[in-house]
């Protein structure tokens, strides 16, 4: 478990989307299991619509899910640059808590599966068909692979090959468009008070309606 633990501390330094906790834990944590259930997500989303502004829930679920997605693609990613293997992200270990900010712990971290088993098998399928009921599921699979994306951005070269492949895997393969690079959804970010366009956004001006 050393081991585990010495790669989670290193890339927790590169940035705050790489940090995981370890060790024992109180009660103000959860399995990430839990963002499963209706009444979690509805609480997270009205929380995340609060702090927003917005009273689009579609918009509030987008904006949560896409930063929970970025970091569990930050800690796989640079779990697999740093020592060559990924933290396993089981969703009963992998635990939550929302202070001020998204935070991420594994109490007794290991080395699991592959990246795709361990974030898209295990925590992202399973969420987008939960969360599917507040913003649409092809929103979420694009926030999905815009945040891997980023990653890449965010870690560099050595990221690289490991993404190009998991641009690949079916489930990612149709939402961002090879030429351009821009992802074939919206995020909806514009609708929020003070958002625009990201990047890799399917629109090239913002929808007036």
């Amino acid at each position: 478990m050393s081991e585990v633990v010495g790669m989670l501390e290193r890339i927790g330094a590169w940035s705050p989307y790489f940090r995981v906790g370890t060790g024992p834990v109180d009660d103000t944590w959860h399995p990430t299991s839990d963002l499963r259930d209706p009444a979690v997500r509805d609480a997270l989303v009205a929380t995340t619509a609060a702090r927003m502004a917005t009273d689009e829930m579609r918009v509030a679920a987008s904006t949560f899910f896409f930063g929970y997605v970025a970091r569990l693609w930050s800690v796989a990613i640079g779990s697999v640059v740093d020592s060559g293997r990924c933290v396993r992200l089981d969703p009963e270990q992998l635990l939550w808590r929302d202070d001020a900010g998204l935070q991420l712990h594994i109490v007794e971290p290991e080395f699991g599966g592959e990246v795709a088993v361990e974030v898209l098998d295990a925590q992202v399928e399973p969420l987008v068909d939960a969360w599917s009921e507040v913003a649409a599921s092809g929103l979420l699979w694009g926030n999905t692979a815009s945040a891997l994306v980023g990653t890449a951005q965010m870690i560099g070269s050595d990221a690289r090959p490991h993404i190009d492949a998991l641009l690949n895997d079916r489930r990612l393969a149709d939402t961002v468009d090879p030429t351009t690079g821009r992802r074939r959804s919206c995020c909806l970010y514009y609708r929020t008070p003070t958002g625009g366009l990201c990047g890799d956004c399917f629109f090239l001006t913002p929808p007036t309606s």
